[in-house]
């Protein structure tokens, strides 16, 4: 696993007007990549591969409870497995803290998220499989905006069934 930097550090505020706009135009943005693809993991038809460009860098590297990925090729597949264990999932995502940085390779962020998911077994039998997780997020500035390009996901606890 790659090591990120650390998204719970706190970094000064730009002093320029011009800088403090283009940071927070960068958090939400930064802010906005997580939210998107937390509402693709509850999407129920699959998802294609310019979804996921619009979100991700072309060699992007996921670490999920469900296993790991790396690049756009077969990431539909690979995100629409664990969809078909459930009638449904619910996930969110919330206090996303965004660290951003220049650096000698460009612009970079890191950040971290909580979240929750819940999932609803097919036939209604067991409980609800519910559990708690932080994302871990590295992101680039591409030409075509902020991308991940490295997510892992740790997760934190669970209760239910499993479906």
């Amino acid at each position: 696993m790659t090591s990120l930097p650390s998204a719970l550090a706190l970094a000064p505020a730009p002093a320029d007007l011009e800088e403090r706009l283009r940071a927070l135009e960068d958090r939400n943005e930064l802010v906005g990549l997580v939210d998107r693809f937390v509402h693709g993991l509850d999407e129920s038809d699959p998802l294609d591969e310019d979804w996921y460009r619009a979100l991700l860098t072309e060699d992007v590297r996921l670490n999920l409870p469900n296993g790991s990925h790396r690049g756009i090729d077969g990431l539909p597949g690979f995100m629409s497995a664990p969809k078909a264990m459930w009638a449904g999932t619910q996930h969110y995502a919330t206090n996303c803290v965004v660290n951003c940085a220049v650096d000698a390779n460009g612009d970079v962020a890191s950040m971290r998220a909580n979240v929750h998911a819940v999932h609803v077994p097919h036939d209604g039998s067991a409980p609800l499989f519910t559990g708690g997780a932080h994302y871990d997020v590295r992101a680039e500035r591409t030409p075509q905006g902020w991308r991940m390009a490295e997510l892992n996901v740790t997760v934190r606890w669970t209760e239910g069934g499993r479906g």
